[in-house]
């Protein structure tokens, strides 16, 4: 059986199964946030939210999400952290809040589709720089061009601070 996926905007209604796929992914090493937090990124910066849509058999089922929000200055993230106090719609430091793939839907690019959007997003807003936190994937965003700039541990969890350095490309903004 063929599986297809699309990226589309995320929406309030996929909230339910965006938290379960954060649990899912997050929750087996302790850094799954808060649902209400997840529910706050769709409502805060909805423009900054995409889902993987996956199809299996003509049913649709979430493959992978990514949240983000806009920051005024580079800091360190830190999980749990409500949008409503800390994205700046006028921000030029895209902080990806979550880039995640269900575990079964791993090791196909799909994490690299979710990631070229998080680009996307942060040039269409006007961002300078990129900035997220990952216990796991550093590999990954190496490849991908960013660079480490620290580390940290919240809950136990040792964590690279990665970012990536966006080139002005002369796009204004709204």
């Amino acid at each position: 059986m063929s599986e297809h996926y699309r990226l589309r905007p995320a929406a309030l209604g996929d909230w339910p199964g965006i938290a379960a796929l954060d649990q899912e992914i997050f929750g087996a090493y302790g850094a799954q946030e808060e649902p209400a937090i997840i529910r706050s990124r769709l409502l805060t910066f909805p423009q900054g939210c995409v889902l993987l849509e996956g199809r299996r058999g003509g049913a649709p089922f979430i493959a992978g999400y990514l949240t983000t929000e806009k920051w005024a200055e580079l800091r360190e993230p830190a999980l749990d952290e409500d949008p409503q106090e800390s994205h700046r719609p006028d921000g030029q430091v895209l902080n990806i809040t979550t880039l995640a793939v269900a575990p079964a839907c791993q090791n196909q690019g799909l994490g690299a589709r979710l990631l070229d959007s998080a680009i996307a997003i942060a040039r269409q807003e006007g961002c300078r720089k990129i900035i997220l936190e990952t216990a796991h994937a550093e590999r990954f965003y190496l490849r991908h061009r960013f660079r480490r700039t620290g580390s940290r541990t919240e809950r136990g969890i040792d964590m690279a601070i990665m970012v990536l350095d966006l080139p002005d490309s002369g796009s204004s903004r709204p």
